[in-house]
């Protein structure tokens, strides 16, 4: 059992029985400072670490994290951000030629072995991942963080025309590359871009060891062939952000992630702690007051026992001694809360008490006082799961995915109108075209270096994500129910 006394308040915790008290009607909230009257100084966007000037990502450098934890921690999120990679990644990376039909734009999708060879040739160039699994990573991150960091390998030939200068693109998670720069710059300045920066410092940003940081500097698209590695940033916009793109969604419905993901802890501490009735204990002082006199008296006692060299008398199992003290009447009460807890906690008889303040008049009676807390229980869950369902409609409208191709229409159950899954599916598919820009952007840079005549020529890297045709004009043999196996 553990007892704790907090001034005239506390409490008792034996098992999963828990119960807090209060000595007397009133208590004194003197000396009570409030923290929250002191909002502190700005936090300076910029870092002072090993010499370099290094721009923060978030306030504390832990936006990644924080994003990871926070979505990671959510039963709605991850699984939402994997159905959105997916219909991004469709078949995989693809070659195309961008053709031009009654002027407009087509993607003629097409093979083409120069390139296709190129990016095939990553791993035995010593690449860590090949195309697929480098595409995989970037659009998993910017649905995260709608950013990323690539780094680019170059072959040692570059300088002097050979046949590939681009030798293959590594990703870099935002969790270890920052901006940094040698120069004296402003810590306080808001006008900071991406051009005040010509490093990127990649390392683990948690433990800050500086020995273990690399220095990279940043991609050059002017001069792409200068460096023999360089590491290049690729992001949604954000307004008012002007170095880093930050993830819009995440910002604007934070503390609905945060309230959801706390449901389940409140629902499962409150069966936890609420097998048994609440009880409002109040311990009357003018008790208090009395068994002060009535230990003062023992000690009194215990001095004349003392001298006849007589066995000291003892209250409650405590050892009274001489001479009273404050700790000993905190003993004492602690005795008689231990009696309280042998009835109202335990695993069969749990208990769970709040001690509060009373005012009483002349005429009441001074006692321990046990009230019962009425307490709503259906109200409380049925509060809970309704906060909850909310939470799923304002995440699922942030992420702009119906509920009709995310599958948590009702608990998780898809719709049933085919013709709401088609035309939301393909009004989806119709707004992916920005994101997959920004996921293929640096491969799509390095053919523009590497092959520059095929480039011009239209050919690109792209998605292949067809819009799937309605179940109703394809024939009986070729539906989904009788191909899919």
């Amino acid at each position: 059992m553990e007892i704790r006394n907090l001034g005239r308040l506390g409490y008792v915790r034996e098992g999963s029985g828990v119960f807090t008290f209060q000595i007397g009607e009133t208590l004194d909230t003197e000396g009570i400072v409030d923290l929250d009257q002191f909002p502190g100084l700005r936090t300076p966007p910029v870092l002072n670490f090993a010499g370099y000037r290094v721009y923060l990502m978030g306030t504390d450098n832990n936006l990644p994290v924080e994003i990871q934890q926070m979505i990671g921690g959510n039963r709605l999120l991850p699984e939402l951000i994997e159905k959105q990679v997916r219909m991004l990644y469709g078949q995989g990376p693809m070659v195309y030629k961008l053709e031009y039909e009654d002027r407009k734009p087509l993607r003629n999708w097409q093979a083409q072995e120069t390139i296709e060879d190129w990016l095939d040739s990553w791993p035995s160039r010593g690449i860590r991942d090949d195309h697929r699994e480098f595409c995989n990573k970037t659009i998993r991150e910017f649905y995260h963080m709608e950013s990323f960091w690539v780094k680019w390998r170059m072959a040692k030939s570059r300088l002097i025309n050979g046949p590939v200068p681009v030798a293959g693109l590594e990703f870099i998670s935002n969790k270890r590359a920052r901006y940094a720069t040698v120069k004296e710059v402003d810590i306080y300045a808001d006008d900071l871009d991406e051009r005040d920066f010509e490093l990127v410092m990649v390392g683990n940003w948690l433990t800050a060891n500086e020995t273990k940081f690399k220095q990279y500097p940043v991609f050059n698209p002017s001069d792409p062939l200068r460096d023999p590695i360089a590491v290049s940033y690729h992001k949604n916009p954000s307004f008012g952000e002007e170095v880093y793109g930050y993830n819009s969604f995440y910002q604007g419905i934070k503390k609905w992630i945060t309230g959801s993901n706390l449901t389940p802890e409140y629902i499962n501490a409150f069966l936890h702690y609420s097998l048994s009735a609440k009880v409002h204990v109040i311990i009357p002082y003018a008790w208090v007051e009395s068994k002060k006199e009535m230990l003062s008296n023992y000690c009194e006692i215990n001095k004349k026992l003392e001298a006849e060299d007589i066995t000291l008398l003892t209250v409650n199992g405590i050892t009274i001694g001489t001479e009273y003290n404050e700790d000993l009447m905190t003993q004492y009460i602690n005795a008689e809360l231990k009696k309280v807890s042998t009835l109202l906690s335990g695993s069969k008889n749990q208990g769970k008490f709040y001690a509060s303040y009373s005012f009483p008049g002349e005429k009441e009676e001074l006692r321990w006082r046990f009230e019962e807390i009425p307490m709503k229980y259906k109200e409380y869950i049925e509060g809970l799961t309704t906060y909850d369902a909310r939470a799923d409609q304002v995440i699922l409208s942030a992420k702009g995915v119906d509920a009709s191709i995310s599958n948590v229409s009702k608990e998780g159950i898809i719709s049933k109108s085919g013709a709401d899954v088609y035309y939301n599916y393909l009004i989806y598919l119709h707004n992916l075209p920005w994101a997959e820009e920004v996921c293929l952007k640096p491969i799509n840079q390095a053919i523009r270096i590497n092959f520059p005549d095929l480039y011009k020529k239209g050919f690109r890297i792209g998605f292949y994500n067809p819009a799937p045709p309605r179940q109703a004009e394809v024939s009986p043999k070729d539906r989904l129910e009788n191909t899919a196996q």
